[in-house]
């Protein structure tokens, strides 16, 4: 298509510039610029000329000959027509234009004055990095706000949300600076279904739509082979996730680039004093250099097969950010044996008790393909949409929402490893096909407390607590809390035991707190309360008595 369009763009050029090939060039910028704009997208295109070879009325009656058949033709276009210099000037002051600008393609005309701007476009991109890299990640961080993460919208905009296509060029942008590579392998593959996306969405639409309306999925789906709209979803949150972190990693690399450079930095100083980079022990094969983790020189991955989960709780705890190689490594670790040993329960312990950190640490492992080696089941629910207007995210991000919330405040909170654990798998049955994701969801539990090894009473609890995690809720806000059967039904449910009460309470605030703000108002959460205390005094009664 990128050829097809190109071809018919020098025809074009050739009937209206009677062969012009000197001081004056005619090129592409933008998607066009990258061969893979889509099948309705804006034509971006660009009149390059030296300033002195043309006058600027030759030139401007050039332009017109040009532009008008384009519009006449139906077509969008977006044009400038600029000398040398004022590219340079432009593409100095405005973001936007200098990242259209460093895909300039030659379409006809004068080759050597493209080659000549693409050259100093890129010197000047690079000699302002410093300055650049703010810039990139605050129009980041505000296309993200105004748009929303890619990964948890029912109606994604595939191009402006965090980890759509405009991250996806960034990574091409960030990595022109030189401060640092970008990934490959599977961030490019999620750029391109993003893409494929786009086109069908496109075609489906017959306008240069970018957002995914509810209305077309059904339609995009079946164009892209998906026979579920669901399942289309979750391949788009799979490649936003894979594009945001690639993102978030490629930034930090080149600010650790700027940081490294800096006169008084350790590397700078280091290199003054010749002195090798420190590796601080952080665990069994784990090394901290220079505040990323690391695997320790000469450590055997290949023989241990806990040191993913030892790596993810490490990562968790102390803040240190993965190295690429790193995670790669992590690939080749053999699975885990069933039942886990002590030190991987008690990896994952450390890891769902670091609230601080254990979003992006997630993240980094689940799209390894970590995390479903660990826990199979977890396949089923990963970047699942959920079409509930009080969730906010996938099942998947809304369970880790919760255990974060939960693990701030678990001191307080009687068994509160069995309430990060129930959290973890609170949702695990909402899976394609389930009735009833409570019932679905418990009845995974024995198998999965087995694969952990986890005790014979803690998995009877865990499966309690994934069966009823919705009682209290549900009790407390279409029942009557005052009424003593709503009291009694309830007590039944925790087994009459006042520390599963405490557990499914806290469980309960968690879990509506990371659904999103219209899931815990004061209204339920003064509807829970008084629930919960009266339940309590039935227990505090219950108990006097039976003392007598």
């Amino acid at each position: 298509m990128a050829d097809f369009v190109f071809a018919h763009l020098k025809e074009h050029w050739d009937e209206v510039a009677d062969g012009l090939r000197e001081g004056i060039a005619f090129g592409a910028v933008g998607s066009v610029g990258r061969g893979d704009a889509g099948p309705a997208s804006d034509l971006d295109l660009v009149i390059l000329h030296d300033g002195t070879t043309h006058t600027k009325e030759a030139v401007a009656e050039l332009a017109q000959r040009l532009w008008y058949p384009i519009w006449d033709a139906g077509l969008e276009l977006d044009y400038s027509t600029r000398t040398l210099t004022e590219c340079r000037q432009v593409a100095s002051k405005d973001l936007a234009a200098a990242a259209g600008l460093l895909d300039l393609h030659p379409v006809a005309g004068d080759e050597h004055l493209v080659q000549t701007a693409r050259t100093h476009i890129y010197q000047d991109w690079r000699a302002a990095a410093r300055k650049r890299l703010p810039d990139l990640l605050a129009a980041s961080r505000a296309r993200a706000e105004r748009h929303g993460e890619l990964a948890y919208l029912i109606e994604p905009h595939l191009k402006e949300a965090r980890g759509g296509l405009r991250d996806f060029t960034s990574l091409t942008a960030l990595s022109a600076t030189w401060l640092t590579d970008r990934p490959h392998g599977a961030v490019d593959d999620a750029g391109a279904f993003l893409m494929d996306v786009r086109d069908a969405l496109h075609l489906e639409s017959g306008r240069a739509v970018n957002v995914l309306g509810r209305h077309l999925a059904p339609e995009v789906a079946q164009r892209l082979g998906y026979t579920d709209p669901d399942d289309l979803l979750a391949a788009i949150a799979e490649a936003g996730r894979t594009i945001a972190f690639a993102l978030d990693t490629t930034e930090r690399g080149a600010r650790r680039s700027l940081e490294r450079s800096g006169v008084g930095s350790r590397a700078f100083l280091a290199r003054r004093r010749a002195a090798a980079p420190r590796h601080v022990p952080v665990a069994t094969g784990l090394i901290d250099v220079d505040g990323e983790l690391a695997l320790a020189p000469a450590y055997r991955a290949e023989d241990d097969a806990v040191l993913p989960l030892r790596a993810a709780a490490a990562a968790a705890t102390t803040g240190l950010t993965f190295t690429p190689t790193v995670l790669e490594t992590l690939r080749r670790c053999p699975d885990l044996p069933v039942p886990w040993p002590e030190e991987a329960r008690t990896a994952l312990r450390d890891l769902l008790r670091a609230s601080a950190h254990l979003v992006q640490v997630w993240e980094a492992v689940d799209l390894e393909g970590l995390v479903v080696r660990w826990l199979p089941e977890w396949e089923g629910v990963r970047n699942r949409p959920q079409r509930s207007p009080v969730h906010q995210y996938t099942v998947d991000r809304h369970m880790i929402e919760a255990v974060v919330i939960a693990g701030k405040h678990r001191r307080g909170t009687p068994r509160a490893d069995l309430l990060l654990l129930a959290l973890l798998f609170h949702d695990i049955g909402k899976r394609p096909g389930a009735t009833d994701h409570s019932i679905d969801g418990a009845a995974l539990i024995p198998r999965l407390a087995a694969r952990i090894g986890l005790s014979r009473e803690t998995a009877h609890d865990l499966e309690l607590l994934v069966r009823e995690h919705l009682t209290l809720a549900e009790f407390a806000t279409t029942r009557d809390p005052e009424d003593p059967a709503t009291v009694a039904d309830l007590l039944a449910a925790v087994e009459g035991r006042a520390e599963m009460l405490e557990v499914l309470r806290a469980l309960t605030e968690a879990d509506a707190k990371a659904a999103g703000p219209k899931a815990w108002t004061a209204w339920r959460a003064q509807l829970v309360e008084t629930l919960t205390v009266r339940a309590r005094a039935a227990l505090a009664s219950e108990s006097r008595r039976a003392g007598r």
